[in-house]
């Protein structure tokens, strides 16, 4: 392998080392670490389960008394329900009996919870106990329910079951409250002879949530799924808002800002308060008073399960974690202090070091330009580092003054550095200005030399820009080639845009010289393809990556031929037949005959690339 071959600056056993700085700054912070991070952490440590702990039994403390207490006071309107239902289903009671009031009445009582009381046989007639003022007032009376649509609507319900149901929440005009509803179909085997409905207020809940609030600290509530209000100490005297529509209020405009977007609200991610499992925390900010919310979901009350909860001032619960926090962040800081002291020092030692590695890495892509020269530093060896990279940098640079750039780095990415020569099928262009010698008479060494470097400038682009290699600089003309190193799907039509290319940028350079006063530059361009000889050629210390072979030749011969052709053309393409029928559409040639060329027994079929329009066939004059 050569020597020009760059080393792999890299490898997935080097990156998993530890570079300078992470060694410095762990072996030095690492002693403050110890030292700071083991007290902290064993106070922490214990603070903080003491505080989850409390915390935990807190949240589940209090939803499971919110819980017992709802569970108490709708469990005791479904066993008086239950009472009454089998004692009229087994026949003790019939509905025309006048002792029925008394027994409703009498069993209601032992339950202050429920509300009303409707009992209906089949046809519609029912008797109707509302609770007064009092536990042991009541109003009882009969109706046909057939005249009240909403009883109506949910007699038509009942006759559809065969098991008790809670029925959706339900606001009563005569009442003006909502309640929730126990329904029981009364059924003797298969013959349904009326049923029982049970009402157990929204106003008694939101009673209930009020005594186990403590506001603004500690607030109660049940929501009716997730969006409307069950209970609340906001809603102990019911709202205007309510109809038989809409029996319970939204959450949204219910006045709790807290709760309000319930659904929307953010997760709780306060470090050292973990709920129980099934128990959802989440937290909301009012007026830049921060709040915790819990909550979890009771089923089998309603069509909808009834969400309770309850939501805390954060300050009331978070107070020891803030002391927690405070010693943290002090012992953090002087951790942080040290490691800032470490990495100021670290960075004087590494940073020369990185940029010396970095410099090192363009420099074996030949990407000299990119490399900056390393400052001098305070530090002995790393000074005599810079001073030495920075003397290479320079002889390097030097260097690559005189070594094609491009053509090395494609070598090395197509791993053919050393790899010899070889044959292949090439597309080969030479280029050159027509007067040269003429031209540079009336100019200094110093123009002649400026102007050749501005037009080889612009020759290259052209070519590199479609993929072509620069094989060689002749005075004022230009050798390339195309399909090596790297290999092209049509060089042909490479080299015959990168023709085209260039033929365009003369024509632009030779407007701005006729405007500043200078002569127009003329150019003459063969393009030829055919098998040559590729690779390493030259003596054992003098080595070119170049091409050998007729078809060169040949190429040189077809630019001659524009002298012959159109000797005044501004720029000449001139390409062979072989060329030619490797073309795609496109391209839009003329024919210009057989010729023969010095040091060719047959003749050349010649073609003069006139252009390359868009969406237009390849076609010939």
């Amino acid at each position: 392998m050569s020597d020009l071959e760059p080393k792999r600056i890299s490898s997935s056993r080097d990156n998993a080392r530890l570079g300078l700085m992470p060694t410095l700054l762990l072996s030095m912070g690492l002693l403050v670490l110890v030292s700071v991070g083991s007290i902290l952490a064993l106070n922490w440590i214990t603070g903080r389960s003491v505080v989850q702990e409390f915390a935990t039994r807190l949240i589940a403390r209090g939803l499971t008394i919110q819980e017992m207490a709802l569970r108490r006071h709708l469990d005791a309107a479904v066993d008086q329900a239950t009472f009454i239902a089998t004692a009229v289903g087994d026949g003790h009671y019939l509905f025309s009996d006048p002792g029925l009031g008394d027994f409703v009445s009498g069993t209601i009582a032992a339950a202050p919870q429920i509300g009303g009381f409707i009992l209906a046989d089949p046809n519609g007639n029912a008797l109707r106990v509302v609770r007064g003022k009092t536990n042991t007032e009541f109003r009882l009376d009969r109706l046909d329910i057939t005249s009240d649509r909403q009883l109506a609507e949910v007699a038509d319900e009942i006759r559809t079951r065969k098991d008790p149901y809670w029925g959706p929440p339900v606001y009563r005009e005569a009442t003006q409250a909502a309640s929730l509803n126990y329904r029981v179909p009364i059924w003797k085997r298969d013959l349904y002879v009326g049923f029982l409905a049970v009402a157990v207020s929204t106003r008694a809940l939101s009673k209930l949530s009020t005594e186990l609030s403590d506001p603004p600290r500690l607030v109660a509530f049940m929501l009716y799924g997730q969006d409307r209000v069950l209970a609340h100490p906001f809603t102990v005297d019911g709202d205007r808002r309510q109809s038989e529509d809409t029996p319970l209020l939204m959450l949204r405009t219910s006045g709790d800002r807290v709760i309000a977007n319930f659904s929307s609200l953010p997760p709780l991610d306060e470090a050292g308060i973990a709920p129980p499992v099934g128990i959802l925390a989440r937290q909301h900010t009012v007026d830049g008073e921060r709040y915790f919310v819990f909550a979890r979901e009771i089923s089998g009350y309603s069509d909808l399960p009834i969400t309770i909860g309850f939501y805390v001032l954060a300050r009331a619960v978070d107070a020891p974690l803030r002391l927690f926090y405070w010693a943290s962040i002090i012992a953090l800081a002087m951790f942080g202090v040290s490691l800032i002291a470490t990495a100021l020092m670290a960075g004087a030692i590494t940073g020369p070091i990185r940029r010396a590695a970095r410099g090192a890495a363009a420099i074996g892509t030949f990407d000299f330009d990119k490399v900056a020269p390393l400052a001098r530093s305070r530090i002995r060896e790393i000074n005599g580092l810079a001073q030495s990279f920075n003397a290479m940098l320079d002889g390097l640079r030097a260097f690559g003054r005189y070594v094609p750039r491009t053509l090395v780095t494609r070598l090395v990415k197509e791993g053919r550095v050393g790899a010899g020569t070889e044959e292949r099928k090439l597309a080969i262009m030479f280029t050159d200005i027509v007067g040269f010698t003429a031209a540079c008479e009336s100019m200094t060494a110093g123009e002649v030399a400026e102007f050749i470097n501005q037009h080889l400038a612009l020759v290259a682009a052209c070519v590199e820009q479609e993929g072509g290699t620069i094989d060689k600089f002749i005075g004022d003309a230009v050798m390339a080639f195309w399909g090596a190193p790297g290999r092209v799907d049509n060089p042909a039509a490479s080299a015959c845009r990168a023709a085209t290319a260039i033929q365009q940028a003369i024509a632009a350079d030779n407007e701005q010289r006729i405007a500043t006063g200078l002569e127009p530059v003329r150019i003459r361009i063969g393009v030829h393809i055919g098998n040559v000889i590729v690779g390493d050629i030259g003596a054992p210390n003098r080595i070119n990556y170049t091409i050998v072979g007729d078809a060169v030749n040949a190429t040189q011969r077809l630019e001659s031929l524009g002298k012959v052709i159109d000797p005044d053309a501004e720029s000449i393409t001139l390409i062979s037949r072989e060329v030619f029928e490797m073309l795609p559409d496109g391209f839009r040639c003329i024919s210009r005959g057989t010729h023969l060329v010095k040091g060719k027994h047959e003749g050349l079929d010649v073609y003069q690339l006139v252009d390359r329009p868009k969406d237009v066939a390849r076609n010939t004059v």
